[in-house]
């Protein structure tokens, strides 16, 4: 079964630039790598191989091939604009690179392959949106075999499918995919947004729903 979001429901307070930019970014280095523009040298540079910064931080600009491209900036689109406005752009600047770094560690840790793409650093984004609109619901495209359509999910839904498809891959294995990545982004970002709901650096307003931080609290709304 394939998910695709293409819309979270979120209160829009600023222009989420520094989104745009990352998404930018992305798409820009990809496509010049992919068509031969980049030299060698810095290609390389760029790819997590072991614990080099500029492969800690460079592997999110870097892609596999178009579609593997497209699918990570929808991703990121949706879940980033959404954890961006509502934020601080310079916050979420910073948020992104933990949750990039975090999610690289992780994967040299628990797997130590080369790995390329910004899957990792995107789950942490969904972590942070897990604990601060779990009961938001996101509109997404589904798929199977022949048969489409449209449907709205909660987000703590989604989200739960998700980490379900990547926990089956990291211990099935196979499929060159990185699983260990997006699951330490994941947890990552999970932990990074209850630290900061709760040391008061992320607030949320008062037209949110609850955030995972006072569901576990004991503010009962339902989940369903």
């Amino acid at each position: 079964m394939l998910l695709i979001p293409y819309e979270i429901e979120t209160l829009q307070q600023v222009r989420p630039w520094a989104n745009w930019l990352i998404v930018g970014a992305c798409a820009l280095v990809s496509l010049v790598a992919m068509f031969g523009g980049m030299p060698e040298e810095v290609l390389d540079a760029l790819v997590l191989d072991g614990w080099r910064l500029p492969g800690l931080v460079g592997h999110v600009l870097l892609h596999g091939g178009l579609l593997h491209l497209i699918g990570n900036m929808i991703f990121l689109w949706v879940f980033g604009n959404a954890v961006c406005t509502n934020t601080n752009n310079f916050i979420y600047l910073i948020l992104f690179l933990a949750c990039t770094l975090l999610a690289a560690a992780v994967h040299l840790l628990a797997d130590g392959s080369l790995a390329i793409g910004a899957s990792g650093a995107i789950n942490g984004i969904v972590g942070l949106v897990l604990v601060m609109y779990p009961l938001n619901r996101v509109s997404v495209l589904w798929w199977v075999v022949l048969t489409g359509g449209t449907t709205e999910v909660r987000a703590w839904v989604l989200i739960l499918f998700w980490f379900v498809f990547d926990l089956w891959g990291a211990f099935m294995g196979g499929g060159g995919i990185a699983y260990w990545a997006h699951l330490g982004g994941l947890a990552g970002g999970i932990a990074i947004g209850m630290v900061a709901l709760k040391t008061g650096w992320i607030e949320l307003t008062e037209y949110d729903n609850r955030s995972l931080l006072q569901l576990l609290a004991g503010e009962k709304e339902e989940l369903g």
